[in-house]
């Protein structure tokens, strides 16, 4: 009986921290989300570039890591952060930057919970773990984490002085001097005091003349406050020059279209999962506030109401935020956190048209927590990243299947040295792991170093030999790293180059120069090595998940990588072999059908006969067929089946197929130039359905574009096209570009030039 009372007398203890449990949970999935296998390749550079200020004792103001720009101006405002990241590399190895992350994710849980001004812990923690997740696909450990928290530190301090005016409002000024100092998107600090600056004299001046407001005092702290924040840029190692420096990287951001994270809303890539998700907080938070606001019973005007419960300021905040989330993919967290208080606010609203949650307010705490552990062991387990589809992975630990690891221990071991010609995929990596001799042909710092111009420059020798033999004969490479997907200039370096292939695994090929210009070396493909995780990290991992293991390497289907090079080296027959390896034995079998339906789709463009020819083609349409029938979601199966059906010149069916591929897959820039193409073959009828398959071609070419600029086969057809609608203005800037760029057949010159020759007679 005694042990009876002990254990009632417990259970009311505990009952009194139920509440506070989902809160306790939320805060393990913030850490769960930050601690991630490192992928990035832009931190290998941040953190050499915080390791040499470490050892050298001052801040790099030219650039001291290429041998193209060496000695040019550099801004790097990230200095900070760097240096933050190469004390914690040196503590938990190169993975323990995410338990930086993971600091950061906490603090920045704790000021959103500051930031709501509510009693409902169920509509915090809910509005809690829906942040969490629109804005973990930024959880990367990147800088970019301090202006987060930043963010939603300056806006808890502009929300809280707004309801009891104070000089705390003026320790955003050491936070401003601070975020300076860590990210180059400090320039938001100034914009959201602005505007809290402009909406307060509003509100002022709207009291004054007693409309909406009760009457005001002026706002004097706020006004003193932005000309002295703007002061405190000067305060770092640049000086003055951080003044100006927001406007420049503003610039930037319309200007640096090589990576998919700067698309703004009009590319298909911009459209992933959480971007809908995103859509549907904003949804829940307007709703939530109309019905509040549509419900109350009140003579006084609605208006006056909403203005004063959120604040002019506030509402004209989340204007500019929404233009800034729809400028950038990466920039939809800063819009997410700012919408926090909204958002809160909408679902109180919601759930308080549910009176059976307070009276089972318990068992609702009960419930939810229940959820949230299911959910945090989805994260620590991996299921929640295979199901988006992410490449992430829980865990510290350094993947060798995404960074440069095996490129750099070749190097390392057979001693190359030299100039190197490398993407700016690889070269981070290679800074920091082959220090300090190596120096970068391009690299991740973009173009805070490489103009625009440098940019095409690279793309071209990656896509056209010519191109990379005048690069070549200019800064005399001595050997050349390249990114293993997506460069087309592997199949002339592989075969008909003075280069040969000395290395290739899953991230990165080697080609060293040689002598003799022929090679018939049969292709060895290098497995991924597993890469030392430190002792803290893996103390860390266990903590989180005592079940976890590493990545197991062996799940790599090693074959199927190797034959996707083969291809894009013109090695059919080695393809081949890879392929049927992997089929002996597949750990994806439809991906394993798809890679022999591509081989068999390129034998069959490579047949000296018809016959040959029809044969290889119904081989690939059976493969991509069965691929599709193992998994109906596919998109390479869906491209590879529609290429096949454009070649068989069954047109319709292969536009058809190709807007499948498009439905999965929105960023699939070869199943846009298909569309493109079948929609040429409708206009070329002259038909009554020819104009509109003229705009649809016309609208294909043009997102194959977006996706990648300056390619002369997309360019042509959509400088055609273009002269084909009338359309002149657009299409004589494309048809110059056509007589004077590397690639183009003199066929296709031609017809440029009669195209510009008749709309400049017009």
């Amino acid at each position: 009986m005694q042990s009876f009372f002990i254990f009632r007398k417990t259970f009311f203890r505990l009952k009194k921290y139920l509440d506070k449990l989902p809160l306790l949970l939320i805060f393990l999935i913030a850490v769960a989300f930050s601690i991630k296998s490192f992928r990035e390749p832009d931190l290998w550079w941040q953190i050499r570039t915080g390791e040499w200020i470490l050892e050298h004792h001052e801040i790099p103001k030219q650039d001291i890591f290429s041998y193209t720009f060496a000695g040019k101006d550099w801004i790097n405002v990230k200095w900070g952060s760097e240096v933050l990241f190469a004390i914690i590399t040196k503590i938990s190895g190169s993975e323990g930057v995410f338990i930086i992350q993971a600091i950061v994710s906490c603090l920045l849980v704790f000021f959103l919970i500051k930031i709501a001004k509510t009693k409902s812990t169920l509509s915090v923690n809910i509005a809690l773990i829906l942040t969490l997740i629109a804005s973990e696909y930024r959880i990367i450990g990147r800088p970019e984490m301090f202006s987060h928290l930043l963010v939603a530190m300056f806006l808890l301090f502009h929300l809280q002085h707004r309801k009891e005016s104070s000089n705390k409002l003026f320790w955003l000024i050491p936070l401003q001097i601070l975020w300076t100092n860590l990210h180059e998107a400090y320039g938001t600090g100034i914009v959201i005091t602005a505007i809290f600056l402009v909406g307060t004299w509003m509100e002022y001046f709207l009291s004054k003349k007693k409309i909406l407001f009760k009457a005001k005092e002026t706002p004097k702290a706020i006004s003193i406050l932005l000309p002295v924040q703007i002061l405190s840029l000067v305060i770092n190692p640049n000086g003055t020059k951080l003044l100006t420096r927001p406007f420049d990287i503003l610039g930037q951001v319309y200007q640096n279209k090589f990576t998919s994270e700067l698309y703004d809303f009009h590319a298909p890539e911009y459209w992933q999962w959480n971007v809908y998700l995103v859509i549907g907080i904003l949804v829940v938070g307007a709703v939530g506030t109309f019905i509040y606001f549509k419900t109350l019973k009140t003579k006084s005007n609605r208006l006056k109401l909403f203005v004063e419960q959120f604040g002019l300021s506030y509402l004209i905040l989340l204007v500019a935020f929404f233009y800034l989330a729809a400028t950038a993919y990466r920039n939809i967290v800063f819009l997410v956190l700012i919408f926090f208080p909204f958002l809160v606010f909408g679902i109180e609203s919601l759930l308080s048209k549910i009176p059976l949650l307070q009276k089972f307010r318990q068992q609702v705490a009960i419930g939810f927590s229940a959820l949230l552990i299911g959910f945090y062991i989805l994260v620590v387990s991996n299921k929640y990243y295979e199901w988006t589809d992410s490449r992430d992975r829980f865990g510290l630990e350094v993947l060798s299947t995404f960074n440069a690891s095996g490129a750099a221990d070749f190097i390392l071991q057979n001693k190359i040295q030299g100039r190197c010609f490398s993407d700016y995929l690889t070269s981070s990596y290679l800074l920091w792991r082959l220090q300090p001799d190596f120096k970068t042909f391009i690299d991740l710092r973009d173009l805070d170093v490489f103009p625009a111009d440098f940019f095409n420059t690279f793309f071209s020798a990656t896509l056209f030999p010519d191109a990379f033999i005048q690069l070549d004969s200019t800064y005399h490479f001595d050997y050349v790293v390249l990114y293993r997907p997506n460069n087309r200039i592997h199949d002339y370096l592989c075969n008909g180059s003075n280069y040969k292939l000395a290395f290739i695994d899953p991230v990165a090929a080697v080609y060293v120069k040689k002598s003799s210009p022929t090679d018939s070396s049969i292709i060895n493909f290098s497995p991924s090595k597993t890469i030392a995780t430190s002792f803290p990290s893996s103390a860390v991992n266990k903590i989180l998940n005592p079940f976890y293991s590493p990545f197991d390497y062996a799940s790599v289907d090693y074959n199927l990588i190797a034959a996707a090079f083969s291809i894009s080296v013109n090695r059919l027959n080695e393809a081949e072999q890879f392929a049927l390896r992997s089929a002996a034995n597949p750990k994806e079998e439809y991906k394993t059908k798809e890679m022999l339906g591509e081989i068999y789709y390129h034998k069959a463009l490579m047949s000296p006969d018809e016959n040959s020819r029809i044969k290889f083609l119904s081989a690939a349409q059976n493969y991509f067929q069965q691929s599709l029938s193992l998994k109906d979601n596919f998109p390479d199966a869906y491209l590879g089946l529609s290429v096949v059906l454009f070649e068989q010149k069954n047109y319709r069916a292969a536009l058809e197929i190709s807007e499948k591929c498009l439905s999965y897959d929105k960023a699939n820039r070869k199943a846009y130039i298909i569309a493109g193409q079948c929609c040429s073959f409708f206009v070329n009828q002259n038909t009554n359905e020819s104009p509109g398959y003229l705009d649809r071609a016309i609208s294909y070419f043009a997102e194959a574009d977006k996706l990648q600029t300056g390619t002369p086969f997309v360019l042509f057809n959509l400088g055609v096209l273009y002269f084909r609608k009338g359309d002149c203005a657009r299409a004589t800037p494309v048809l110059k570009q056509i007589t004077e760029m590397p690639g183009v057949s003199e066929e296709q010159r031609t017809t440029a030039k009669n195209c510009l020759q008749k709309c400049s007679g017009l």
